[in-house]
């Protein structure tokens, strides 16, 4: 009977939801269907703002938009909802029961920053919501297992938050995070075009520009690449050629932060534990992982293997999804799932 009443239930209700929120792409997985969504995490503006920005639209390709996450978190509460709430229609059944909700966030967000997240998901649709640390689903995505009695070290490269974690025997037993990322590297590049040449570049050529990271440790100024943008005073699209050289300038700063990070964390693991990493090696994920040259300067400046898994930029959202069907095994799973860190295991780090 009891069983009965429990495939009743799981029909009458709307498909569960894993959530990817990210500073750049929400990604979306329901329950029984699939991935639903994989967009940018970005919705219309429909006020004022739009005035507010006008003058500047025919710099920005998503004029008319706002972003409700900044660095991983949430910034915009009514934004983030809207955005949600858009995703969810395409699965809502109109059940009678409630989805329940698994989405993740960075190691260094505060209560209220997390709360913020489960604020926006429960306005979207009225469910319960459990919020995990986005390294432990990017570690369960990346294939590690993480029951393991050996430690394991984890670093995930997004576009606002490089997040840093230790897991051992089921656990995150140390972690460290830096809101800098992929976007600080287009923006640094972005911004350095438009003050050099008065050029704005579309997203796709500062990509390319970013893949010249590598390049940190194999300078070759004479080296340039060509680039496309508008020119902001013939109005005109242009062609522009930027040395590498000036890329490099920019983007190390940025990069020296996040090689700091890591280091900073593995001399500060106990002798233990820092042997068992040295063992194991690292594993990078995220949108930095994607980036040609940035696995070469992490093990060259830790002296450590760096490898990367199958499908890097989904770690936390395939992540998730198993964290997902592993708790439908249980109708009170979201309970359960607890913040598995304390202050006293996290490492501050101020760049």
């Amino acid at each position: 009977m009891r069983s009965l009443f429990t495939k009743v239930r799981r029909l009458a209700r709307d498909p569960d939801l894993a959530i990817d929120l990210g500073t750049a792409n929400t990604r979306i997985y329901a329950s029984g269907i699939g991935i639903v969504a994989e967009e940018p995490s970005l919705v219309p503006i429909h006020s004022e703002k739009v005035e507010a920005i006008a003058h500047h639209a025919f710099l920005l390709p998503t004029h008319g938009m706002v972003a409700p996450l900044r660095a991983g978190v949430v910034v915009d509460t009514d934004a983030a909802t809207l955005l949600l709430k858009s995703l969810f229609q395409r699965v809502r059944r109109f059940g009678l029961v409630r989805p329940r909700i698994l989405t993740c966030a960075p190691t260094d967000t505060s209560e209220k920053e997390r709360n913020a997240i489960a604020e926006a998901a429960h306005r979207a649709v009225g469910a319960e919501v459990a919020v995990i640390p986005e390294p432990w689903a990017a570690a369960i995505g990346a294939g590690f297992d993480v029951a393991s009695p050996y430690a394991q070290m984890l670093v995930d490269i997004g576009d606002g938050v490089t997040d840093i974690a230790i897991l051992r025997d089921g656990r995150i037993i140390k972690t460290a995070a830096i809101r800098k990322g992929c976007s600080d590297l287009k923006a640094a590049l972005r911004d350095m075009v438009l003050e050099q040449y008065a050029v704005w570049l579309p997203s796709r050529e500062v990509e390319r520009l970013t893949q010249d990271v590598d390049a940190i440790h194999h300078p070759i100024p004479r080296v340039i690449t060509v680039v496309t943008g508008l020119h902001l005073k013939t109005k005109r699209t242009t062609r522009l050629k930027i040395h590498r050289l000036e890329v490099i300038v920019v983007m190390e700063p940025i990069v020296r932060k996040i090689l700091c990070a890591i280091q900073t964390t593995l001399r500060k693991l106990p002798p233990e534990i820092a042997c068992e990493v040295f063992e194991s090696g690292i594993c990078l994920t995220g949108g930095g992982s994607c980036i040609r040259g940035m696995d070469w300067l992490i093990a060259n400046s830790t002296r450590l293997e760096v490898r990367t898994p199958k499908d890097p930029l989904r770690s936390v959202i395939n992540g998730a999804i198993q964290t997902l069907q592993y708790g439908a095994q249980s109708e009170s799973w979201w309970r359960q799932v607890a913040w598995p860190l304390s202050p006293a295991t996290q490492t501050a780090l101020d760049f």
